[in-house]
C-alpha cells in the first residue's frame, strides 16, 4: 500500500473503531433500558410503573434511534460487538506500525533528496584549490639521471 493509502486506511479504521465504541455503548445502555420495559409487562399497575420509568423509556427509545442511525437494526450481542472492537484495535497497530515505517522511509528519502540538491547547487570547486598538474615523470628516467651523476652503474 502506498503511504497516501495507508493514511487514509489508518483513519477509516480510527473512525470505524470509535463508531463502535459509541455502539457498544449505545448497546449496553438499550439492553438495560429493555429490560426496564420488559418489566412494565408484569408489573401490577403497568400505568404507574411507566411514569415512574419514563427517563428509561425516553432513553430506550432515543437509544434506538441513534442505533438505527448508525445502521444498525437488530442488537449485536456484547461478544460480538467486542470481538469486532478487538480486531479493530488489531488492525489500527498494524496500521500504524506501517504508518510509522512509511513516514521514517519517508524521511530517509527526504534527507537523500535534501543532500543530492545541495551537492547539485554546489558552486563549482575553484580550481585554485585542486592542486596543479604535472607531467608525468618516469622513474626510470629520474634514477638513470641520478645514478650518472653520481656515477654510478646501472
Amino acid at each position: 500500500m502506498g503511504s497516501v493509502a495507508i493514511f487514509c486506511a489508518y483513519a477509516q479504521i480510527t473512525s470505524d473503531l470509535s463508531t463502535q465504541k459509541v455502539i457498544q455503548k449505545h448497546c449496553d445502555s438499550y439492553r438495560l433500558c429493555r429490560k426496564v420495559i420488559e418489566d412494565c409487562k408484569s408489573a401490577k399497575n403497568p400505568k404507574e410503573y411507566r411514569s415512574k420509568h419514563l427517563a428509561e423509556y425516553q432513553l430506550h427509545d432515543s437509544l434506538k434511534k441513534e442505533l438505527q442511525d448508525l445502521g444498525v437494526t437488530k442488537i449485536p450481542s456484547s461478544n460480538k460487538i467486542q470481538k469486532q472492537i478487538e480486531n479493530l484495535e488489531s488492525e489500527q497497530a498494524a496500521t500504524l506500525r506501517e504508518k510509522q515505517e512509511l513516514q521514517k522511509k519517508q524521511k530517509t528519502l527526504e534527507i537523500i533528496q535534501q543532500n543530492f540538491t545541495a551537492l547539485l547547487d554546489a558552486p563549482e570547486i575553484s580550481s585554485d584549490l585542486l592542486p596543479a598538474k604535472r607531467e608525468p615523470v618516469s622513474v626510470t628516467e629520474n634514477v638513470t639521471e641520478s645514478c650518472w651523476k653520481q656515477n654510478c652503474a646501472i
